[in-house]
């Protein structure tokens, strides 16, 4: 009966060595875009005019859905409707938000308003940026 497996300690067969070899001589001589920046990650960019569930954008964020209430309870993050009447929903700015929330939560712990107060100045630095932009071009 054939072996299906290689024991160690035992030659393979040159047929399987030659295959092998050239599927490396082959995968060598392809040029790799991971060759810039082999840890490089593309996150998803929601659709600007899409809304989503809460479901959907803590998947999104990466994140549970019960972090996603309590960042909405400490006023950090804003359903676009009533949650009451509607539940909670989100647009992508709310998601990108959220990101950056819980990018800040790694860095800086559980301390809310501190988070809150660096998202007020990063979106104060960004309102400067445009003004600025527009001043000059």
């Amino acid at each position: 009966m054939k072996q299906r497996h290689t024991v160690p300690g035992k030659a393979q067969s040159s047929r399987h060595k030659k295959a092998f070899s050239t599927a490396a001589r082959q995968d060598a001589a392809k040029p790799s875009a991971k060759a810039a920046n082999p840890h490089a990650v593309q996150s998803f960019e929601p659709d600007p005019a899409a809304v989503y569930s809460i479901e959907m954008a803590a998947q999104l964020a990466g994140v549970p859905r019960r972090t996603v209430l309590i960042y909405c309870k400490h006023g950090l993050l804003s359903p676009i409707a009533d949650p009451m009447l509607w539940g909670y929903w989100f647009t992508a700015d709310a998601i990108r938000t959220l990101r950056r929330i819980e990018s800040l939560r790694l860095a800086c712990g559980d301390d809310f308003s501190g988070i809150a107060m660096i998202l007020d100045l990063l979106n104060e630095v960004q309102t400067l940026r445009a003004q600025l932009r527009a001043a000059a071009g």
